[in-house]
């Protein structure tokens, strides 16, 4: 399965990890995969989370803008499809590497514009948005290559530790990110202030591509040429597993899509957060998964991925129905509130992310991988595209509005934040719909 040495992924741990904290079932090549991911957090949550979007929102950023930067990441990664159909001539490190260092020289630029005092905001604002732009393009090509990677690399078995681990990773890479913008951030916002936090994720971004270079390749030719054919999308959707999943996924991205953020712009603008105390707390929302994904991914891995879907569709509508209270005036939005909410969503989302994504590796079968992936990616990163401009365009067209119904006040944050919630309940209910291959009942699917 590897040129790079790894064999008998699934068997007994054959690395402990830093201080013997993570012992895996795979080697420490492998494990690079996790430090990779660690620093590409500490990149992707400054350059696409927060501090980006409080810097579009210094620079005159109206909410259809917010929902263009939140969209840029999504709807590029439907580059993954033309992308696939190239991956069999290339090795999957090689791919990500070209693109993952291209992705970089964005990410400088994006830091370079708060420094140029010589032209207006809007130009200012023009020049974000194009580096953000070319950003996810090029991180959206080369992303195609990474599922195929991962589900070549570690079997079926162990794939719940493996994104646990990873997840885990991910976290506390976004949590140091916070936690670092937030002392940048700290006293009176100065533009310098912006383009410092935005060199640390250049910093962030540079030291992944180190660990993406010692990660085992695992591409032969014979696995490449059956990975990489071409499979028609009526042969997909007639996969039942499988087009069930996309269904209840796309009805996801609706609440998930303008997540990072149009609750960052109501702590701003009606909260009246600081920068700093709104990195600050959403620190919190990457703590609560640290504490909870290792215990996740073992059990999914016994017992299945609906299981918890279903759970943390539930704790996640109760955090969302108090989002609205918050919103509507019911319950005073408080920093202690919003860290709480902060640390219950983001471990409500991280087992949802850890369980659907290992479900998604579950319902793709060999023959095809490539385009089953890319295609699944397409059809729901659209709709997480397309959910924060649609969200975006209801914020601005609802502007001013101030209504008293009964406890709530409505305003358009608070018309947002009770959006989500019925759509997440939704999803809660539209579960029932999803197939575990293997599991009774549903038809098994080699992967």
């Amino acid at each position: 399965m590897s040129n790079g040495g790894e064999s008998n992924l699934g068997g007994k741990a054959e690395y402990q990890g830093p201080l013997n904290l993570f012992p895996v079932p795979y080697s420490e090549g492998v494990f690079n995969f996790h430090w990779f991911n660690f620093y590409n957090a500490v990149c992707f949550q400054i350059i696409i989370g927060a501090p980006t979007v409080l810097l579009a929102k210094d620079l005159g950023a109206n909410s259809v803008v917010l929902g263009i930067i939140a969209a840029f990441t999504p709807l590029m990664t439907v580059l993954q499809l033309p992308a696939a159909r190239h991956l069999g001539n290339y090795s999957y490190r090689s791919f990500a590497l070209l693109g993952w260092g291209l992705r970089s020289l964005f990410i400088a630029t994006s830091a370079i514009v708060p420094l140029l005092f010589f032209f207006s905001k809007d130009v200012r604002l023009g020049l974000l948005l194009a580096s953000l732009f070319f950003f996810n393009l090029l991180r959206g090509i080369s992303s195609a290559s990474f599922l195929p990677w991962i589900t070549n690399l570690v079997t079926s078995p162990i794939r719940g530790r493996f994104i646990s681990v990873d997840h885990t990773f991910i976290n506390a890479g976004s949590l140091i990110a916070m936690l670092v913008s937030a002392i940048l951030m700290k006293g009176h916002v100065d533009p310098w202030k912006y383009s410092l936090v935005l060199w640390v994720s250049v910093i962030g971004a540079a030291i992944s591509l180190l660990y993406l270079r010692l990660i085992p390749d695992t591409k032969h030719e014979e696995r490449a040429a059956i990975s990489s054919e071409s499979v028609p999308l009526v042969t997909m959707m007639s996969l039942t597993p499988f087009r069930n999943w996309i269904i209840f996924s796309l009805l996801f991205v609706l609440v998930a899509g303008g997540l990072g953020v149009f609750p960052v712009e109501y702590l701003r603008v009606q909260a009246h957060f600081s920068p700093s105390l709104i990195y600050g707390l959403a620190a919190f929302t990457f703590l609560g998964p640290m504490l909870i994904l290792q215990w996740v991914g073992v059990r999914v891995d016994r017992y299945g991925s609906i299981l918890f879907i279903r759970l943390s569709l539930l704790v996640f509508s109760i955090v969302l129905s108090l989002w609205f209270a918050m919103s509507a005036g019911v319950i005073h939005p408080s920093w202690w509130l919003v860290l709480l909410l902060n640390f219950l969503g983001g471990a409500a989302m991280a087992a949802f992310n850890m369980a659907n994504g290992h479900l998604w590796m579950a319902v793709v079968p060999v023959q095809g991988k490539n385009h089953y992936f890319a295609m699944a990616t397409v059809i729901t990163s659209f709709g997480a595209g397309v959910a924060p401009l649609i969200w975006g365009v209801l914020l601005d067209e609802l502007g001013g509005l101030d209504l008293m119904e009964g406890p709530f006040h409505l305003r358009r944050h608070s018309i947002y934040f009770l959006g989500i919630f019925l759509i997440c309940v939704s999803a809660l209910i539209t579960s029932k719909i999803l197939i575990e291959p293997g599991a009774e009942g549903g038809g098994r699917v080699k992967s």
